[in-house]
């Protein structure tokens, strides 16, 4: 029942739990489990009044212990506190809190809660440490300037690392502040994630790393990390050095970096595989992604350095803000030296030549979206680009093209209608080729049996005549006789068990083995064996 509430919207969820008592429970604790602000569970309590250090309870409210007990009651359903929603932008009064965690001394406010997502600026920063029960696995902590100092965020970066040490698993955090503030943090920074032994997760997306003993800190602390995202600003090219070997002497479990290099100034430099090169050691990345914003340069060989040393990555992204970008023949290269890669985003120069559809030696294996970023062409090049892309990637691939034309996009499009042409009618060809059964549970909700037959009779194929015309017919099990459904097939003629076949189990849900596990056995044993589920008797 909780799976089903879960999938129900919050004025649906409300409605089921005034049905009945037995629902009320379960429909109440879906509709607690996230929160967007404090507002609504503080609103329980009494009435609210907008202050000048944020909501408080109304001075005619009067506090009862049912009314703690309600509160206490309906906290214990909270698990995902996120105090991220632009309609509450003003928080509780630390006096509140204050007051609830005198009430609920042991646990806390929300006893139970496993994630907080914090956007706070000044006024709510002391609410935050009143947050941390046992429980709490995952925080993401946004400060805003407004009313807030660098002091204050360091002092609240050291109460986190006594109150959640050893407990995080995953941590993201962010400022406003500008890049010399955000360097005066670095020290409270790197001592609270030296406490966090357990994280998993390092997210730094609104952060300027300047200090190279964050990269460091944070997976000498952290064995079991594995996702580790961050900008590092104003770095020279050997303090990005420095950096990126720290990160990879220590970040061998790493699964997922994604490092952005950001300048006050516009570099003039160019980078290459050799500026990032210490990444290559980290053999079990699956997940890639540098953005850059000085030139970016890879030849081949780099290329093939790179699928050499990430055998196991499944997304690639490299971007660069200067205007570098590889020629359409480098995805050739791509294509050949990252067997396990899924997604693959850079910028490419469509204005070069294209190679020949003819001279494609290898196409993605895994591949399943390419964006081609900064990626522009005239008229004349769209019809060539959209073949050679056809080419190398394959039917199952979605192609992006950034910064295009919607005349382009659109005509791109219909040059791999032939593409998706081949995908839709690969069905035809198998039904012709081999055996296709579906079986379907009578009772089953999730997947209907009438919904089936239709699309199974309205679906074209070199049987489509004989099935529509055939008739639904008793199927009986072989062991004990019993009528365990009906079957519909064609090409099969009593003898064989048919090239298109659909079976309806009767008394059975959507596991059709857990239901009926006597006739599950039979028509597979049966389709296995290429017998007929309806045997003509006169034959």
């Amino acid at each position: 029942m909780a799976m089903i509430f879960g999938m129900l919207g919050q004025q649906d969820c409300a409605a089921a739990a005034v049905v009945c008592r037995h629902w009320s429970g379960v429909a109440l604790d879906e509709l607690w489990r996230s929160i967007p602000s404090l507002r609504p569970l503080f609103g329980l309590l009494g009435s609210l009044k907008r202050t000048e250090l944020g909501y408080d309870l109304h001075p005619d409210v009067v506090l009862t212990a049912k009314s703690w007990d309600l509160f206490k009651s309906y906290g214990a359903r909270v698990r995902h506190l996120a105090c991220d929603d632009p309609s509450y932008d003003v928080g509780i009064s630390s006096g509140l809190v204050m007051q609830a965690l005198a009430v609920h001394p042991e646990g806390g406010i929300l006893p139970n809660l496993r994630a907080a997502h914090w956007d706070v600026d000044g006024t709510g920063l002391s609410n935050v440490t009143a947050f941390c029960p046992p429980l709490l696995e995952r925080m993401c902590l946004f400060i805003r300037p407004e009313n807030a100092s660098v002091d204050q965020v360091n002092r609240l970066l050291s109460d986190l690392s006594s109150s959640l040490a050893n407990r995080l698993k995953s941590f993201e955090f962010g400022t406003n502040f500008t890049s010399y503030q955000d360097a005066t943090m670095s020290t409270s920074l790197n001592a609270f994630l030296k406490t966090q032994r357990s994280l998993r997760q390092l997210r730094l997306p609104s952060y300027h790393i300047q200090d190279v003993a964050t990269m460091s800190e944070v997976c000498q602390a952290s064995p079991q990390l594995r996702t580790f995202c961050g900008e590092m600003r104003d770095l020279t090219s050997e303090r990005l050095q420095l950096a990126l070997n720290a990160l990879a002497r220590s970040g061998h479990s790493l699964r997922c970096i994604r490092l952005a290099r950001s300048e006050t100034h516009v570099p003039q430099e160019t980078m290459g595989l050799a500026d990032i090169e210490p990444l290559l050691q980290l053999s079990a990345l699956e997940d890639v992604g540098l953005w850059l914003e000085s030139k970016l340069h890879l030849d081949t060989q780099d290329i093939q350095r790179m699928g050499q040393a990430w055998r196991r990555v499944a997304s690639l992204i490299l971007y660069s803000d200067q205007g570098s970008q590889f020629d359409p023949c480098h995805l050739l290269t791509f294509a050949e030296s990252f067997p396990a890669l899924e997604n693959l985003a850079a910028p490419f120069d469509c204005v070069g030549d294209i190679p020949n559809t003819n001279a494609v030696p290898s196409r993605f294996k895994s591949l399943r979206r390419l964006t081609l970023l900064d990626a522009h062409a005239p008229d004349g090049i769209i019809q060539p680009l959209a073949e050679f892309l056809a080419r190398i990637c394959g039917p199952e691939v979605t192609v992006v093209l950034s910064n295009y034309g919607p005349d382009s996009c659109q005509a791109l499009e219909c040059e791999f209608d032939w593409n998706r042409t081949w995908d839709q009618n690969w069905m035809t060809d198998a039904v012709r080729d081999w055996m296709a059964r579906l079986y379907q549970a009578q009772e089953d909700f999730v997947c209907d049996a009438i919904g089936n037959l239709e699309w199974m009779e309205a679906f074209d194929n070199d049987f489509a005549d004989e099935f529509r015309s055939a008739a639904l017919i008793p199927w009986q099990t072989f062991n004990i006789g019993k009528i365990s459904g009906k079957v519909k097939s064609a090409s099969g003629g009593g003898f064989t068990a048919g090239k298109f076949t659909y079976i309806v189990v009767h008394e059975a849900g959507h596991m059709v083995p857990f239901h009926q596990p006597e006739a599950a056995s039979d028509l597979f044993t049966r389709w296995l064996a290429d017998a007929p589920l309806d045997p003509k008797l006169e034959n």
